[in-house]
């Protein structure tokens, strides 16, 4: 399974297109630690609302890496399509993971407030909640649930923009409400739960779809 998660990023990295929402997300922390952005926790809700849809589409890069070709030549040599697409979504998730480093790790640079540990460790947990949510998402609708990327772009950008109206009635809103009021409580808990059922659910959705 290793090797599987080390060659499909390898494939991430040389097709680049992890660039473009890599670009996007640093242009918009820029964009949005370039002034105070306010107390600590609640300095993470700009950016943990950001990574949600940066997961999503990574998820999707992810996800669409390999042609329909060099994905099925993959599916035989790993040994059958569960174990790929449990690879592609570990893969996703370490790249996630990494963009919530880099969110949390700016938001502490960046501000002019001290932040603590348990602060910082908040900050990597909210984080990595949000991007484990919007690649839940994203996995959900790729491929092989639906082959054509033009459908996988329509629903999951549709699934993200209606996330951002529901508010707290979403896991997603459950996180941004506790960050609202300076602090993390265990819905941020209850939202990674969802999250992690969200990633595991596209797992067993797109083996059944093959």
């Amino acid at each position: 399974m290793i090797s599987l998660v080390r060659y499909l990023a390898a494939d991430v990295l040389r097709g680049q297109r992890f660039l473009a929402p890599m670009l996007v997300f640093l242009g918009v922390l820029g964009m949005l630690f370039s002034y105070d952005p306010g107390p600590q926790l609640s300095a993470f809700s700009g950016s943990a609302a950001l990574i949600y849809p940066i997961g999503a589409w990574l998820a999707v890069v992810v996800a669409t890496s390999e042609d329909v070709v060099r994905r099925e030549i993959t599916v035989v040599s790993a040994g059958g399509w569960p174990r790929v697409l449990t690879a592609v979504a570990v893969t996703a998730v370490v790249f996630g993971l990494a963009f919530a480093v880099v969110a949390t790790v700016w938001a502490v640079v960046a501000s002019p407030r001290p932040y603590t540990v348990p602060q910082v460790l908040a900050g990597l947990g909210v984080h990595g909640v949000s991007v484990l949510l919007g690649i839940g998402v994203g996995l959900m609708f790729a491929r092989p649930v639906f082959d054509a990327i033009g459908r996988t772009v329509l629903v999951v950008f549709g699934v993200v923009v209606m996330t951002y109206p529901l508010g707290r009635h979403t896991p997603l809103g459950w996180v941004l409400d506790t960050l609202g009021d300076n602090q993390v409580t265990l819905s941020t808990l209850w939202a990674g739960l969802v999250g992690a059922a969200l990633v595991s659910g596209a797992v067993v959705l797109g083996v059944r779809r093959v």
